[in-house]
């Protein structure tokens, strides 16, 4: 046997076959011989608790193989194109092999730049350093009718939970609180919460792979604190697909929840590097959610929340009035702290789109400034039920805002000029900064809190 095969690899590299048997059966045949047996160890990584080292042998030794075979292929094939005339065969299909055999070297030359060395590069290091996507957390929940994950979706996420849902099998929702991982152990997790029928959750942040999880439960839910995040599929990745192969998963998994095509375009659309956080209306109207819920809905998270990502501008117009009136007394405090101590700060804040970098508040506002305005945020976020028929009605704002500007001008004659062309006094932070202020304090000084809420609706529709 060993024999036989020798002899079938010093044939072939020397083109003592046949052009048609080169061709269609070494070249042709073995190539789809080998990418089903690709696709077999795919299929066997995503159905096995395989462990990073194992798989990342997977990877070496696959990457170690198809490149000599590749050479071997094509040499094969060339020589046998080569003699193929002296045979008595036709000098155009000779040629026309030898046409196919550059394009296919030009082809697995690219494929092992953007694909092979990176594979390999990957096993290298899952056998060496094991999985470096990072760890994660289970807890069980509400007396074992929830269960959370916190952290990232490294090898062998999907039979670890599977692991606790045999133990704690009365669970109902799963919370998904990851930035990402395997895509393999992400769909995985799909399968399984769609075969267990569970409810899933996100009251933090859910993204990269982690969304395909997500999509898996019976009902999707999403903290109005909560947000989902997307992007396009990168390498090195947690299988053996190339990039476009993993975005079809990506595709093939929205699509069967009927998530809408333009959504689908934009989430695969966006850089490997970069990340895309829809709002919550966006995501209710392409069916990537069923529900925006009060975080008390569920069990209590231990997951961060990235508040500053939850936030969206709807949330100025359509917020309660107590809400929305705390919320800008605290941006009124900060603003009147920066002014104190560092003018450009507060203009830096009133105007981050002038500046390269943002201001970080925590590291600039004290304690006690900070956590109120987090704590308003938070209010603003939970208690808004954001709806995307939201009709702005201006009704006698612009009576109200207009004598509000009346009495400033009376108190301070160039405020008004400041506020209405603010590029004008860049380089003046402090008078900036000031009249803001007084635009602010004076709609939070109206008698009653809906003139409040109404004067500062109406400002922030203005910027």
């Amino acid at each position: 046997m060993l024999t036989a095969l020798q002899n079938i690899i010093v044939k072939h590299w020397r083109g003592d076959y046949s052009l048609g048997f080169a061709y269609w059966f070494i070249g042709v045949g073995l190539t789809v011989a080998v990418s089903i047996v690709v696709t077999l160890t795919n299929l066997f990584v995503s159905s096995s608790a395989v462990s990073s080292s194992l798989f990342g042998s997977i990877l070496v030794v696959l990457c170690s193989l198809i490149v000599p075979l590749t050479i071997w292929q094509l040499v094969g094939i060339w020589r046998s194109a080569k003699y193929h005339p002296s045979e008595g065969g036709r000098v155009l299909w000779a040629n026309v092999v030898k046409v196919m055999v550059v394009l296919a070297a030009l082809r697995a030359v690219l494929d092992f730049a953007e694909i092979g060395i990176p594979q390999f590069q990957e096993g290298v290091d899952l056998m060496s350093n094991g999985d470096a996507v990072g760890t994660f957390e289970l807890r069980v929940l509400n007396e074992g009718k929830e269960l959370e994950l916190i952290g990232f979706i490294p090898f062998g996420t999907a039979q670890s939970v599977r692991e606790v849902m045999r133990r704690y099998p009365e669970v109902e929702v799963i919370h998904l609180n990851s930035k990402g991982g395997r895509v393999s152990e992400a769909v995985q997790l799909y399968e399984f919460i769609r075969q267990q029928q569970l409810d899933t959750y996100v009251a933090s942040e859910c993204s990269s792979a982690c969304t395909l999880a997500f999509m898996g439960g019976k009902n999707r839910y999403l903290s109005k604190r909560g947000i989902l995040g997307f992007h396009s599929a990168s390498l090195p990745s947690s299988t053996n697909e190339t990039p476009t192969q993993l975005n079809d998963e990506f595709k093939r998994i929205y699509r069967q929840h009927g998530v809408s095509e333009q959504f689908i375009r934009q989430a695969v659309g966006v850089d490997g590097a970069s990340m895309w956080y829809p709002g919550h209306l966006e995501l209710i109207a392409s069916r990537v959610i069923d529900e925006v819920v009060p975080s008390e809905r569920f069990a209590a998270s231990n997951a961060v929340q990235q508040l500053q990502k939850t936030w969206q501008p709807e949330h100025l117009q359509q917020a309660p009035d107590a809400a929305l009136v705390n919320y800008w007394q605290t941006v009124v405090d900060n603003l009147n702290f920066l002014n104190f101590t560092n003018p450009q700060q507060c203009v830096q804040y009133l105007y981050p789109h002038w500046f390269e970098n943002s201001l970080s508040l925590v590291t600039v506002l004290p304690t006690n400034l900070y956590s109120a305005h987090q704590r308003a945020i938070e209010q603003v976020i939970e208690q808004t039920d954001l709806q995307p028929d939201y009709q702005v009605r201006l009704g006698s704002k612009q009576v109200l805002a207009q004598n509000m500007m009346d009495s400033i001008e009376r108190d301070y004659p160039n405020y008004p000029h400041v506020l209405v062309a603010p590029e004008q006094y860049k380089t003046q932070d402090k008078l900036l900064c000031s009249a803001t202020i007084a635009l602010y304090e004076s709609a939070l000084r109206q008698e009653t809190v809906e003139r409040q809420a109404a004067l500062l609706r109406y400002l922030a529709q203005s910027e």
